[in-house]
């Protein structure tokens, strides 16, 4: 799966009702659920992440596998400063291309 620019809303697992008294088979299928369901929202994530900072020659650029939003932030370390996104360039607080 890649990101596509748009993140879709997380659909919450079904959960199996808690019943009145301990019981361990349900707490093993309540454990099992959340962790199927966070399993699926960090491979989703992990792979499809923009990083938030790094050097000029590793910024973020649009593609089909990587779509950086209008307004999306970048902490360049080469520049030593925040950048934006523009949806055509990269720019510094004060509007100047970098």
């Amino acid at each position: 799966m890649t990101y596509n620019g748009t993140l879709r809303p997380s659909k919450a697992p079904n959960l199996p009702i808690a019943p009145t008294e301990y019981n361990q088979h349900y707490v093993d299928q309540l454990t099992n659920a959340l962790r199927l369901y966070f399993t699926q929202i960090d491979t989703y994530t992990q792979g499809n992440t923009i990083p938030a900072s790094g050097t000029t020659a590793n910024r973020p650029i649009s593609s089909t596998t990587n779509t950086v939003q209008v307004g999306q932030f970048y902490f360049d370390t080469t520049l030593t400063r925040p950048i934006w996104w523009t949806g055509t360039n990269w720019i510094k607080a004060d509007g100047t291309v970098v």
